[in-house]
């Protein structure tokens, strides 16, 4: 699945899923560690970024607790139980996320390699975490708080395959008319044409149905009266 990354917080969350799909994937327990402890940083980072947006604080990456409360006295919001239910297991991801980001000496090469299961229990805490910082203000879920997905190494590589990798000529349409409209998408730098309508098609819908029909990230989808560029987009895919 193709996905449109729309917001930071969505950019950051979905880098998290894809490092907790490669610690599935991997086979080696040193590569496993780091893609564990790059899920959960990620995660956190998705998190920290809600609740700062949400309580319109900043600085809550140090001491969260006490910001946090601090930031929910600022609005008048009610506090928070830290000590069950899914503040308290937010802490504890917390608490696993300051082992990796501020290794020290005392920690082992072994609590490095991470197993999958403590990124599997952040991103699920994670989430209901995002949750529950925007249910106290009321404000809506983000769509992206849902996605679980990643492709991981099992996405296409190589090759140039997407969903438009044919041309579509409109009905009655001559390729050389230099007034037709060319939808185009550029893929590791070379450009494709996806689509050739009748002179005065609107194209801002036909860029639209290509981005929604790609199977594969593209550099940029492109809109051409003849050879005069109408638009040049750069979708935001992963």
């Amino acid at each position: 699945m193709i996905k449109t990354i729309n917001s930071i917080q969505y950019h950051v969350w979905s880098d998290a899923l894809h490092a907790r799909k490669l610690a599935r994937q991997t086979e080696n327990q040193w590569d496993r560690g780091a893609y564990v402890r790059w899920s959960i940083q990620t995660a956190w980072s998705a998190f920290e970024n809600v609740c700062t947006d949400a309580l319109d604080t900043s600085g809550l990456g140090m001491r969260f607790k006490d910001r946090f409360n601090d930031a929910l006295a600022s609005k008048n919001l009610p506090a928070v139980d830290w000590g069950q239910g899914i503040w308290q297991q937010v802490l504890d991801v917390y608490s696993i996320r300051k082992v990796f980001v501020h290794v020290v000496p005392t920690v082992s090469h072994q609590r490095l390699l991470a197993t999958v299961t403590e990124a599997e229990f952040a991103i699920k805490v994670l989430r209901e975490g995002i949750q529950a910082v925007l249910d106290l203000e009321e404000l809506p879920h983000p769509s992206w708080v849902n996605d679980d997905d990643d492709r991981g190494w099992n996405g296409p590589r190589g090759g140039n395959s997407v969903t438009a990798n044919l041309t579509a000529i409109h009905a009655g349409v001559g390729e050389d008319d230099p007034n037709v409209i060319r939808i185009t998408y550029l893929l590791r730098g070379e450009e494709h044409i996806s689509e050739i309508a009748p002179p005065n098609t609107p194209h801002a819908p036909l860029l639209d149905r290509l981005v929604n029909s790609l199977n594969v990230p593209v550099d940029a989808v492109r809109a051409y009266r003849g050879s005069d560029l109408l638009e040049e987009r750069t979708p935001n895919l992963r």
